[in-house]
């Protein structure tokens, strides 16, 4: 009985620590930095020029 007891006290702490993210997961894709690659090697293209003045 004592291990049940743990192991549903261990699963409830565990629901309540994952339910608990104040931010949606819209803010969280925002902080993912993603660029687009060139080719099979993943090079990033150039950054474009200065503009001119």
């Amino acid at each position: 009985m004592k291990k049940v007891f743990i192991a549903v006290m261990a699963l409830v702490l565990n629901t309540m620590m994952i339910s608990c993210t104040t931010e949606s997961l819209a803010e969280a894709d925002e902080l993912l930095n993603i660029q687009a690659t060139e080719g099979d090697d993943g090079n990033p293209p150039p950054p474009p020029p200065p503009p001119a003045k």
